[in-house]
């Protein structure tokens, strides 16, 4: 890839569009999360099928992370280039995800 390719894909990448889109879909990833949540809550951690309940909530919370760190990492570099606000909903979102990561890996919603 040479530089002017570079310079394209970080265009792209902090573009305001980019960071708003994946601002919204990080959001959304996050209301499925939030709508999955019963699965590791006591009740879905007393079947048989337990372990893939937490599988597929710890699949659905990385890609809610890595959607609201894309989002973030991509406003900031937008806020660096063109000046703008801090992105504290893509931030705050980010820390949710991670604590909602050590609670479950705490088991702390299975109580």
């Amino acid at each position: 890839m040479d530089t002017n390719e570079n310079n394209q894909a970080l265009g792209f990448i902090f573009r305001p569009a980019t960071g708003n889109v994946l601002a919204v879909l990080s959001a959304l990833s996050f209301f499925f999360l939030s709508m999955i949540l019963p699965l590791v809550g006591p009740a879905g951690s007393r079947v048989p099928h337990a372990g893939q309940n937490k599988a597929v909530f710890l699949l659905v919370l990385m890609a809610t992370l890595a959607l609201a760190g894309a989002s973030a990492y991509s406003k900031l570099g937008c806020r660096r280039v063109n000046g703008g606000a801090l992105p504290w909903f893509s931030l705050g979102l980010c820390g949710v995800c991670l604590l909602t990561l050590v609670i479950l890996l705490f088991n702390g919603f299975a109580i």
